[in-house]
């Protein structure tokens, strides 16, 4: 008796640890650094994998496994997978620096003065490595980047757009607005929108504009850069839009980005023409990607 309970803990142990590891929030309650999560990650699958072995080896009692699976020995399957599951978990906490996607050759050129611009510009950034990984959201590092349709046109490392109504009025132009923004910019136009440093220097002043803003209202870093990625995408009004939804609504905390914020939003979610993603989704994936899925590669070039 006393083994079965033991083995349906560990097997529910399993469960727990396996959706907080694959599908927690990436920002953590606890706002935890990657490297303490790859740490709590080794630290809880570890004994498990060792205790999931010996409930193995008890279901199956030296025999062949195949065999108790056909007589009908539930324990020794689900102990098996369970088995399985941790053991990939466990190589999943320690492997992804090993197998991270390289860096984009433009990274390599330009990263120097994007370090340079940040410590001219934002000296106390937190986490550079947002930096880094917006950068390779926006233009993979190609400094002639262009984006250009009918009635937008986006350039370069940061891709600065310009909009046009149905009428031809010029919409919006955040090169102009981001010019604005620092003195050091006043002498970028579209007339050298290709200048790399200038490209770079209003990345990192468009950001630490929303930062500025954005540090007093929310309790970290890692929850104010992550909306000021989704500002950067889609506009910092839509996002202080999006925390006053949140607000609103109960158990969502309009301090926190994943699992909370970013499931509020005016934003469309019909699909965009000649895009195939609603503009909700272009923006939540551009927060994920920056702040998920690309940031972990430049960490141990840029820091945190």
């Amino acid at each position: 008796m006393l083994k079965s309970v033991r083995f349906w803990v560990l097997w529910v142990a399993v469960l727990v640890v396996g959706g907080w590891y694959l599908a927690g929030d990436p920002s953590g309650g606890l706002q935890v650094t990657e490297q303490l999560r790859t740490l709590v990650g080794v630290l809880v699958a570890a004994p498990l994998v060792y205790a999931l072995r010996r409930a193995f080896a008890e279901a199956v009692r030296g025999k062949d496994l195949a065999d108790q699976i056909r007589s009908g020995n539930v324990a020794a399957g689900l102990a098996y997978l369970g088995l399985c599951l941790l053991t990939g978990l466990l190589f999943l906490a320690v492997a992804p620096r090993a197998f991270a996607a390289p860096m984009p050759p433009g990274a390599v050129t330009h990263l120097p003065t994007l370090q340079a611009e940040i410590a001219a510009r934002w000296p106390g950034m937190g986490m550079p490595s947002m930096l880094g990984a917006l950068v390779e959201q926006e233009s993979g590092w190609r400094e002639r980047a262009t984006l250009k349709t009918s009635r937008e046109e986006g350039v370069g490392l940061g891709q600065f757009t310009r909009a046009y109504t149905a009428d031809g009025r010029l919409r919006f132009d955040a090169l102009a607005e981001v010019s604005r923004l620092d003195p050091s910019l006043a002498a970028w136009t579209w007339a050298n929108r290709y200048d790399p440093r200038l490209q770079l220097r209003a990345v990192v002043v468009k950001v630490r504009t929303c930062h500025a803003r954005l540090s007093r209202l929310v309790r970290d870093d890692y929850n104010a850069l992550a909306m000021c990625d989704a500002a950067y995408n889609g506009g910092e009004g839509g996002v202080m839009a999006e925390r006053r939804l949140c607000a609103q609504v109960a158990g969502c905390d309009p301090g926190r980005w994943f699992g909370h914020v970013e499931h509020h939003s005016t934003k469309s979610r019909a699909k965009w023409q000649g895009y195939g993603l609603s503009a909700f989704d272009i923006n939540r994936t551009h927060v994920r990607n920056v702040m998920v899925v690309r940031r972990a590669k430049y960490v141990p070039v840029m820091g945190a």
